[in-house]
Protein backbone atom coordinates (compact mmCIF):
# COMPACT_ATOMS: atom_id res chain seq x y z
CA UNK A 1 0.00 0.00 0.00
CA UNK A 2 1.10 3.62 -1.00
CA UNK A 3 1.63 6.21 1.96
CA UNK A 4 -1.16 8.89 1.82
CA UNK A 5 1.39 11.29 2.23
CA UNK A 6 3.06 13.24 -0.31
CA UNK A 7 6.77 14.16 -0.40
CA UNK A 8 7.58 17.66 0.36
CA UNK A 9 8.59 19.68 -2.23
CA UNK A 10 10.85 22.98 -1.67
CA UNK A 11 7.92 25.34 -0.21
CA UNK A 12 6.90 22.73 1.98
CA UNK A 13 10.38 22.28 3.48
CA UNK A 14 11.15 25.51 3.54
CA UNK A 15 7.79 26.53 5.67
CA UNK A 16 9.04 23.55 7.90
CA UNK A 17 12.44 25.42 8.10
CA UNK A 18 10.79 28.65 9.70
CA UNK A 19 8.07 27.26 11.58
CA UNK A 20 10.73 24.84 13.06
CA UNK A 21 12.79 28.22 14.06
CA UNK A 22 9.69 29.55 15.82
CA UNK A 23 8.92 26.68 18.21
CA UNK A 24 12.46 26.39 18.83
CA UNK A 25 13.17 29.91 19.54
CA UNK A 26 9.46 32.07 19.49
CA UNK A 27 8.08 34.31 22.18
CA UNK A 28 4.61 33.70 24.26
CA UNK A 29 2.27 32.09 21.79
CA UNK A 30 4.62 31.78 18.97
CA UNK A 31 6.19 28.46 20.02
CA UNK A 32 2.69 26.23 20.73
CA UNK A 33 1.24 27.96 17.68
CA UNK A 34 4.05 27.37 15.30
CA UNK A 35 4.45 23.54 16.65
CA UNK A 36 0.81 23.28 15.79
CA UNK A 37 1.67 23.87 12.49
CA UNK A 38 4.53 21.47 12.50
CA UNK A 39 1.77 18.79 13.20
CA UNK A 40 -0.32 19.78 10.46
CA UNK A 41 2.23 20.16 8.13
CA UNK A 42 3.50 16.72 8.88
CA UNK A 43 0.09 15.11 8.55
CA UNK A 44 0.51 16.13 4.80
CA UNK A 45 3.85 16.08 3.73
CA UNK A 46 6.39 12.87 4.65
CA UNK A 47 9.65 14.75 5.81
CA UNK A 48 11.67 11.60 6.08
CA UNK A 49 12.27 11.55 2.66
CA UNK A 50 15.48 12.74 1.90
CA UNK A 51 15.66 16.31 -0.27
CA UNK A 52 16.08 15.30 -3.80
CA UNK A 53 18.76 18.53 -4.05
CA UNK A 54 21.46 17.00 -1.29
CA UNK A 55 20.62 13.13 -2.09
CA UNK A 56 19.93 11.95 -5.78
CA UNK A 57 17.08 9.21 -6.05
CA UNK A 58 18.87 6.16 -7.33
CA UNK A 59 16.67 5.57 -10.05
CA UNK A 60 16.32 9.37 -11.21
CA UNK A 61 16.52 9.41 -15.12
CA UNK A 62 15.38 6.99 -18.06
CA UNK A 63 16.46 3.44 -18.21
CA UNK A 64 16.39 1.92 -22.21
CA UNK A 65 15.20 -1.57 -22.71
CA UNK A 66 16.81 -3.92 -25.11
CA UNK A 67 15.89 -7.45 -26.57
CA UNK A 68 18.96 -9.02 -25.14
CA UNK A 69 19.17 -9.90 -21.20
CA UNK A 70 22.69 -8.59 -19.83
CA UNK A 71 24.01 -9.68 -16.65
CA UNK A 72 23.80 -6.88 -13.75
CA UNK A 73 24.43 -8.56 -10.41
CA UNK A 74 25.63 -12.27 -8.38
CA UNK A 75 24.36 -13.00 -5.36
CA UNK A 76 25.52 -15.44 -2.39
CA UNK A 77 24.05 -19.03 -2.29
CA UNK A 78 21.47 -17.83 0.86
CA UNK A 79 20.50 -14.03 -0.65
CA UNK A 80 17.42 -15.06 -1.60
CA UNK A 81 14.99 -12.14 0.49
CA UNK A 82 18.09 -9.81 -0.81
CA UNK A 83 17.79 -11.14 -4.16
CA UNK A 84 14.53 -10.58 -4.77
CA UNK A 85 14.23 -7.52 -3.04
CA UNK A 86 17.20 -5.96 -5.49
CA UNK A 87 14.96 -7.48 -8.66
CA UNK A 88 11.27 -6.50 -7.59
CA UNK A 89 13.10 -3.13 -7.25
CA UNK A 90 14.30 -2.54 -10.72
CA UNK A 91 11.42 -3.73 -12.38
CA UNK A 92 9.26 -1.63 -10.54
CA UNK A 93 11.10 1.78 -10.69
CA UNK A 94 12.38 1.16 -14.46
CA UNK A 95 10.23 -0.92 -15.86
CA UNK A 96 12.92 -2.94 -16.76
CA UNK A 97 12.35 -6.85 -16.99
CA UNK A 98 14.70 -9.20 -14.88
CA UNK A 99 15.50 -12.82 -14.51
CA UNK A 100 17.58 -15.06 -12.05
CA UNK A 101 19.49 -17.56 -13.54
CA UNK A 102 21.27 -19.40 -10.68
CA UNK A 103 22.84 -16.71 -8.57
CA UNK A 104 23.01 -14.21 -11.52
CA UNK A 105 20.15 -11.40 -11.83
CA UNK A 106 19.91 -10.43 -15.67
CA UNK A 107 17.92 -7.49 -16.90
CA UNK A 108 16.43 -6.42 -20.91
CA UNK A 109 18.91 -3.36 -20.94
CA UNK A 110 20.92 -1.93 -23.28
CA UNK A 111 25.06 -1.71 -22.19
CA UNK A 112 25.05 1.64 -20.67
CA UNK A 113 21.66 1.07 -18.87
CA UNK A 114 22.72 -2.57 -17.80
CA UNK A 115 25.84 -1.05 -15.94
CA UNK A 116 23.67 1.45 -14.44
CA UNK A 117 21.90 -1.16 -12.90
CA UNK A 118 24.79 -3.06 -11.75
CA UNK A 119 25.89 0.45 -9.38
CA UNK A 120 21.61 0.45 -8.24
CA UNK A 121 21.98 -3.18 -7.32
CA UNK A 122 25.04 -3.39 -5.36
CA UNK A 123 24.15 -0.38 -4.13
CA UNK A 124 20.40 -2.12 -2.59
CA UNK A 125 22.09 -5.60 -1.96
CA UNK A 126 24.94 -4.28 0.14
CA UNK A 127 22.72 -1.72 2.15
CA UNK A 128 20.14 -5.02 2.74
CA UNK A 129 23.20 -7.30 3.73
CA UNK A 130 24.84 -4.65 6.28
CA UNK A 131 21.27 -3.91 7.93
CA UNK A 132 19.82 -7.74 8.08
CA UNK A 133 23.20 -8.78 9.28
CA UNK A 134 23.31 -6.03 11.68
CA UNK A 135 19.78 -6.18 12.85
CA UNK A 136 20.30 -10.12 13.00
CA UNK A 137 22.36 -9.40 15.83
CA UNK A 138 20.05 -8.11 18.58
CA UNK A 139 19.49 -10.58 20.99
CA UNK A 140 15.71 -12.41 20.69
CA UNK A 141 15.25 -11.57 17.17
CA UNK A 142 13.58 -14.26 15.37
CA UNK A 143 13.31 -15.76 12.03
CA UNK A 144 9.77 -13.83 11.35
CA UNK A 145 11.40 -10.47 12.69
CA UNK A 146 13.72 -10.84 10.42
CA UNK A 147 11.53 -11.19 7.38
CA UNK A 148 9.52 -8.13 8.50
CA UNK A 149 12.64 -6.10 8.97
CA UNK A 150 13.61 -6.95 5.19
CA UNK A 151 9.62 -6.38 4.39
CA UNK A 152 9.83 -3.14 6.22
CA UNK A 153 13.22 -2.11 4.09
CA UNK A 154 11.63 -2.76 0.45
CA UNK A 155 8.53 -1.10 1.44
CA UNK A 156 10.23 2.47 2.27
CA UNK A 157 12.63 2.18 -0.59
CA UNK A 158 9.87 2.11 -2.57
CA UNK A 159 7.50 4.60 -0.62
CA UNK A 160 4.75 1.45 -0.49
CA UNK A 161 5.01 2.32 3.24
CA UNK A 162 1.69 0.78 4.89
CA UNK A 163 -1.15 3.73 5.42
CA UNK A 164 -2.20 5.03 9.29
CA UNK A 165 -4.07 2.79 11.07
CA UNK A 166 -3.35 -0.58 8.59
CA UNK A 167 -1.81 -3.20 10.76
CA UNK A 168 1.64 -3.92 10.37
CA UNK A 169 3.01 -7.56 9.32
CA UNK A 170 2.44 -9.71 12.37
CA UNK A 171 5.57 -10.81 14.33
CA UNK A 172 6.45 -14.15 16.21
CA UNK A 173 5.25 -14.96 20.00
CA UNK A 174 1.99 -12.97 19.65
CA UNK A 175 -0.38 -15.04 21.94
CA UNK A 176 -4.37 -14.93 21.34
CA UNK A 177 -6.06 -14.13 24.58
CA UNK A 178 -9.99 -15.01 25.29
CA UNK A 179 -12.96 -12.75 23.96
CA UNK A 180 -13.55 -9.74 26.99
CA UNK A 181 -10.04 -9.71 27.80
CA UNK A 182 -7.02 -7.44 26.52
CA UNK A 183 -6.54 -7.58 22.98
CA UNK A 184 -3.40 -9.85 21.60
CA UNK A 185 -0.12 -8.87 22.83
CA UNK A 186 3.20 -9.54 21.52
CA UNK A 187 6.03 -11.35 23.57
CA UNK A 188 9.45 -9.28 23.39
CA UNK A 189 11.85 -11.18 20.99
CA UNK A 190 14.33 -8.37 21.64
CA UNK A 191 13.10 -5.19 20.78
CA UNK A 192 10.10 -3.15 22.10
CA UNK A 193 9.67 -1.33 18.51
CA UNK A 194 8.51 -3.02 15.75
CA UNK A 195 10.61 -4.10 12.71
CA UNK A 196 8.16 -3.06 10.15
CA UNK A 197 8.50 0.43 11.66
CA UNK A 198 12.17 0.48 11.87
CA UNK A 199 13.05 -0.69 8.93
CA UNK A 200 11.23 2.16 6.94
CA UNK A 201 12.86 5.11 7.84
CA UNK A 202 16.41 2.97 6.84
CA UNK A 203 14.94 1.85 3.47
CA UNK A 204 14.06 5.60 2.22
CA UNK A 205 17.67 6.29 2.88
CA UNK A 206 18.81 3.85 0.53
CA UNK A 207 16.31 5.53 -1.87
CA UNK A 208 18.04 7.98 -1.83
CA UNK A 209 21.91 6.72 -2.13
CA UNK A 210 22.39 7.90 1.13
CA UNK A 211 26.41 6.30 2.48
CA UNK A 212 25.99 3.06 3.98
CA UNK A 213 27.83 3.93 7.04
CA UNK A 214 25.43 6.56 7.99
CA UNK A 215 22.03 4.59 7.13
CA UNK A 216 23.83 1.87 9.57
CA UNK A 217 24.88 4.58 12.65
CA UNK A 218 21.30 5.14 12.74
CA UNK A 219 20.03 1.95 13.07
CA UNK A 220 22.72 1.50 15.76
CA UNK A 221 21.15 4.04 17.40
CA UNK A 222 17.39 3.24 16.80
CA UNK A 223 18.09 -0.16 18.56
CA UNK A 224 20.05 1.56 21.63
CA UNK A 225 17.68 1.70 24.28
CA UNK A 226 14.91 -0.18 22.25
CA UNK A 227 15.97 -3.40 23.91
CA UNK A 228 13.39 -5.35 25.99
CA UNK A 229 13.96 -8.36 28.59
CA UNK A 230 11.05 -10.82 28.83
CA UNK A 231 8.46 -7.84 28.52
CA UNK A 232 5.43 -7.43 26.39
CA UNK A 233 4.26 -4.40 23.99
CA UNK A 234 1.25 -4.20 21.81
CA UNK A 235 1.29 -5.06 17.95
CA UNK A 236 1.92 -1.82 16.65
CA UNK A 237 0.19 -0.01 14.00
CA UNK A 238 1.54 2.17 11.19
CA UNK A 239 1.41 5.92 12.03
Amino acid sequence: MKTNLKTPNAKARALLNKLQALADRGIDGEKTSAQRKIDRLKARFDFDVPDPADTPDLFLGSFKRASTARWIYSFGDREVEVANSVKWAIETATKIPCVHRGRNLLAEANPSTANRLTDIAGHIANSFRTLIDKFSTVGGVSVTDRNVFVMGLYDGMMNEVRNVGQRLPGRSGSIKIPKGKKPAVIRATGLNIHPYTLAVSLGKQIRFSMPLEQIAAELDAAIQGKITSGAQSGNSLAS
